[in-house]
C-alpha cells in the first residue's frame, strides 16, 4: 500500500488549484459559518492569534469578525494542542475524540518533560486542581492570573537544584490541554481564555464511537475518520501528508487512507451537532496520481487500476469535476493568513511554491510564517503584518497580478476591521 512520492519532481499546479477547491476557498465550496469552516477541515493551525479570523473569514464570506468571536464565546471552537505539538482550532465536538487518538504520539515528550524538569504525575494533577478551582470561581482565565496562581501554590519551585518554572508553565499549560483537563476558548485581547475542558463532548461521542486512544478497539476506526476529514478537506494528499499533519508514522498514514477510501463509500452517520458532515452528505474518496511534472495533470485512478509504488494521492471523487467547472475561481487571487493550512497543512507544497517561495513565506527559523498571496495556484508575493508587499522574485510578474493582489489584500482587510 504504497503512498509516497520517491521522485523529487514538483507537483503540478493543477494539485494546488485543487487543493484551493477542496480548502473551501472558492464560492461553490465555502462554508455557510465559521464553525463549520473549522468542522470541514477537522483542525485549523492557530498558533498566531490574530491570523485565526483571517483563516476563517477567507473559507466562511458570509461570517464576520463577530461571527468568529462569538463561536469562541459560545464555546462552539476551542483553541488546543490536539495534535502534533501545535496550537490548532477544532470545533468543541471534535476537540475530545481528536486529541485522544492522537496524544499517545507526544508521550516521549511528556517523559522528557518529567525527566528534565519534573512535571509528573503529582504535580499535573496539583496543577489541574489549582486551575479547575480557579475556573469555577472566576470564569475562564487569563494565562497570566493561571500563571500566577500555580507560582503561588508552590508549583514553581526549583528541580535538581535549578530553576525551571519557565520550562513548567508551558509544559503545564500543555499537558493538561493534551491530556483533556483544560482548553482554550472565549478571546480577550490576542490571547484565547483558558477554560474547563471537561463539559465539551466526550471523547466516545465523535465519529469513531468509544475506546478511539491508541491500543484501543476503536482506534483504528478514528484513524481513518480523520484521514477520511484530512483528504476530503486538503486533498490530493498523501500518505507523508496525513504523516505530517497528525505525526502519525507514514504506514499507519496509509492505512489510514485506505480505510478512508472505504469510509467514504459508507453513508454518513448523523453525529453531533456541529461534528463534520450531516447524515447522508459524504462525498467518496478516490486515488489519484499527479503526472507530467510542474506542468502536468492530476488523474484519478481507474475502478481497478493497481496503485504505482510511489506518488499516490487520495482526494474527493467529485475533484475533478469541481475544478472543470470552477477552474476561474481556484486560479483568482488568494489572500491568505499566516500559518493557512493551504500552506501548512501539507509535506509537499511543491505545487505551492518552490523553495524561494518557501524562504519568503518563513524567512527566519524561528517557525513564524507570513501571510501569503496566491494566484493561478502559485505564491506571487507575501505581505508581512505591518508591512507591504515582498513580490516573489523582486517585482510584481504583471500589472494585472499587481492589480488582483491590491484587491485581494483590500477586500480581506476590510472584512477583518468588520
Amino acid at each position: 500500500m504504497p503512498a509516497t512520492r520517491a521522485s523529487s519532481a514538483p507537483l503540478p499546479t493543477e494539485v494546488s488549484l485543487a487543493r484551493i477547491i477542496s480548502q473551501g476557498l472558492i464560492p461553490a465550496t465555502v462554508a455557510p459559518d465559521v464553525v463549520a469552516a473549522v468542522s470541514r477541515q477537522l483542525a485549523i493551525q492557530g498558533q498566531q492569534v490574530s491570523a485565526v479570523p483571517h483563516a476563517l473569514l477567507v473559507r466562511a464570506p458570509a461570517a464576520t469578525p463577530a461571527d468568529v468571536e462569538a463561536a469562541f464565546a459560545r464555546g462552539d471552537l476551542v483553541r488546543s494542542w490536539p495534535m502534533r505539538g501545535t496550537v490548532h482550532i477544532t470545533a468543541a465536538a471534535d476537540h475530545h475524540w481528536l486529541r485522544a487518538a492522537l496524544m499517545h504520539r507526544t508521550d516521549a515528550w511528556v517523559r522528557r518533560s518529567e525527566a528534565d524538569y519534573g512535571v509528573d504525575t503529582a504535580l499535573c494533577e496539583r496543577a489541574a486542581e489549582v486551575a479547575l478551582g480557579l475556573i469555577e470561581d472566576q470564569g475562564p482565565l487569563m494565562r497570566s492570573v493561571l500563571l500566577a496562581a500555580w507560582q503561588e501554590a508552590g508549583l514553581m519551585e526549583a528541580f535538581r537544584g535549578e530553576d525551571v518554572s519557565s520550562y513548567r508553565r508551558r509544559h503545564l499549560l500543555v499537558r493538561l490541554q493534551r491530556e483533556g483537563i483544560l482548553v482554550q476558548g472565549p478571546r480577550s485581547g490576542n490571547e484565547h481564555l483558558v477554560m474547563d475542558a471537561r463539559d465539551l463532548p466526550d471523547a466516545d461521542s465523535g465519529p469513531a464511537g468509544a475506546d478511539v486512544a491508541h491500543g484501543g478497539t476503536g482506534h483504528r476506526a478514528a484513524c481513518a475518520h480523520i484521514a477520511y476529514r484530512y483528504a476530503a478537506s486538503h486533498g490530493p494528499v498523501s500518505a507523508e501528508d496525513l504523516a505530517r499533519w497528525t505525526t502519525l508514522p507514514k504506514t499507519q498514514a496509509a492505512r489510514a487512507l485506505e480505510d478512508a477510501v472505504e469510509l467514504g463509500e459508507e453513508p454518513a452517520t448523523a453525529g453531533p451537532e456541529g461534528a463534520g458532515e450531516p447524515a447522508g452528505s459524504r462525498v467518496p474518496l478516490v486515488r489519484a496520481v499527479a503526472e507530467g511534472g510542474a506542468r502536468g495533470g492530476l488523474r484519478p485512478l481507474g475502478p481497478g487500476e493497481s496503485a504505482p509504488k510511489a506518488g499516490l494521492l487520495y482526494m474527493r471523487a467529485d475533484l475533478p469535476d469541481l475544478l472543470s467547472a470552477h477552474r476561474s475561481a481556484a486560479q483568482a487571487t488568494h489572500f491568505l493568513g499566516s500559518f493557512d493550512e493551504l500552506h501548512v497543512g501539507y509535506k509537499d507544497r511543491s505545487c505551492l511554491t518552490d523553495e524561494d517561495g518557501e524562504r519568503l513565506i518563513c524567512p527566519a527559523s524561528n517557525g513564524m510564517f507570513r501571510p501569503i498571496l496566491v494566484d493561478r495556484g502559485r505564491l506571487v508575493a507575501v505581505r508581512p503584518v505591518g508591512e507591504g508587499l515582498l513580490w516573489k522574485g523582486g517585482a510584481a510578474p504583471s500589472a494585472r497580478v499587481e492589480r488582483d493582489v491590491n484587491r485581494a489584500v483590500s477586500r480581506m482587510e476590510q472584512r477583518l476591521a468588520g
